[in-house]
C-alpha cells in the first residue's frame, strides 16, 4: 500500500495563490457582468406625478417597485417612531450632550458663514432676537458613536457609501447620515443632491416646506438661484413654466428623494431632522458618471473600491484617492 506524502509548504503556498487567484478573478467577472447590466437598464427615469404619495407599512419591494424604480418621491410615516432620537434629540439635549462641538453654519442657501458651537447655536435658536438666518449643517453623526445608538437607518435606504473608508468619505465630503437643525424661517436653497444621488430625509422635531421639480425642469431653474418662495419672474422669466410639487414634512415623517430631482427647503419652525445621499445599485451608473466628469481616474476606479473595499483602503493609504 502506497501512503501519499503530505504536502510540502510550496506546494500548499502555491495551492492557496492559485484558490485566491481564481476567486478573484471570478469576482472580478462578476463585476464585469454585473457593470454592463446596470450601464444597459439602469438609467434616470422619472415619473411626473401631482402629488407626493404618503404611506405606511410599506414593505421594500414595494418601495423599490413604486417609487424607486420609478421616479417618484414618497413620504414613509411609519418609519421614525420606534428611535430613540425621537424622544431624546432636543434643544437642550444637543446643548447639553453636545455643546462644545463646532459647526458650520450657513446663511441661506449653502454658503458657509463661520463655526459656531453647538451651543452657541442652541442659545442663538432659543432667545430669536436676531435679524440673520442661520441654519446648522454638515454634523456628521458617524463621529459620535452616542448619537449613532439613538436612530437606525431604514430598511428602504441601503447605501454603497458606507463600504468606503470613513477617512476617504470624509475627503470628499461624502460622509453620512447628517443631522441638520434649523432655526425658523431658515432655507437651504434650490438645488439637486450632489453626484446624482437620492437621498432621505427624516424629521425629527418640527415642519419643513419642501417645494420639488422632476429633472426636466432644470432648464427653467436657473442653476438654483431662484428664490422658489418668492421668485423674481422678472429676473428668472423661464421659472413661470415651471410645475412645482409642494409637500409639508411632518416630525416623524421621511421623505425619499429620487435622483436630479430638484428641490427647496424651507424650516416653518425650530426644525431637528436627519438626513442622507445615497449610493445603491438604483442610482450607481449614474453617480459614477458624475465623478468621472470630475475625475476620470477616480471615476472609474470608484466601482472597483466599491466592490473590493480592501482595494479602497491600499488605495487611500498611498494617496491614489
Amino acid at each position: 500500500m502506497t501512503m501519499q506524502l503530505p504536502l510540502s509548504f510550496y506546494e500548499i503556498s502555491e495551492l492557496i495563490f492559485l484558490t485566491i487567484t481564481l476567486i478573484v478573478f471570478a469576482r472580478l467577472i462578476i463585476y464585469i457582468l454585473k457593470r454592463t447590466w446596470q450601464k444597459q437598464k439602469l438609467k434616470l427615469v422619472w415619473t411626473p406625478i401631482n402629488v407626493v404619495e404618503r404611506r405606511s407599512n410599506l414593505s421594500y419591494n414595494e418601495f423599490i417597485q413604486e417609487y424607486v424604480s420609478m421616479g417618484k418621491p414618497v413620504i414613509i410615516t411609519d418609519v421614525i417612531q420606534n428611535w430613540k432620537a425621537v424622544t431624546k434629540w432636543t434643544l437642550d439635549f444637543f446643548k447639553s450632550e453636545c455643546g462644545t462641538i463646532e459647526c458650520a453654519v450657513k446663511e441661506d442657501k449653502d454658503e458657509v458663514d463661520g463655526l459656531m458651537t453647538i451651543a452657541d447655536y442652541i442659545d442663538y435658536i432659543t432667545i430669536g432676537n436676531s435679524e440673520r438666518r442661520l441654519y446648522l449643517a454638515n454634523w456628521f453623526i458617524s463621529d459620535y458613536p452616542q448619537l449613532l445608538e439613538d436612530y437606525k437607518e431604514p430598511i428602504y435606504f441601503p447605501n454603497w457609501l458606507q463600504r468606503l473608508p470613513r477617512k476617504l468619505l470624509k475627503k470628499y465630503e461624502l460622509d453620512n447620515p447628517e443631522l441638520f437643525i434649523g432655526h425658523k424661517d431658515t432655507s437651504i436653497g434650490l438645488h439637486k443632491d450632489p453626484n446624482n444621488g437620492s437621498a432621505w430625509l427624516g424629521m425629527i422635531r418640527g415642519r419643513k416646506q419642501i417645494v420639488l421639480f422632476t429633472p426636466d425642469q432644470e432648464k427653467f431653474l436657473y442653476s438654483g438661484k431662484v428664490d422658489v418662495f418668492n421668485p423674481n419672474l422678472e429676473n428668472f422669466p423661464l421659472y413661470a413654466k415651471t410645475n412645482s410639487i409642494e409637500i409639508i414634512l411632518e416630525a416623524g415623517e421621511i421623505l425619499y428623494i429620487p435622483p436630479n430631482w430638484w428641490h427647496h427647503v424651507r424650516n416653518l419652525e425650530n426644525t431637528i431632522a436627519v438626513g442622507s445621499l445615497l449610493l445603491n445599485e438604483w442610482n450607481s451608473e449614474l453617480f459614477f458618471q458624475s465623478i468621472c466628469e470630475k475625475n476620470p481616474v477616480k471615476g472609474h476606479l470608484l466601482p472597483l473600491v466599491l466592490e473590493f473595499p480592501w482595494l479602497g483602503k491600499a488605495l487611500f493609504a498611498i494617496g491614489v484617492i
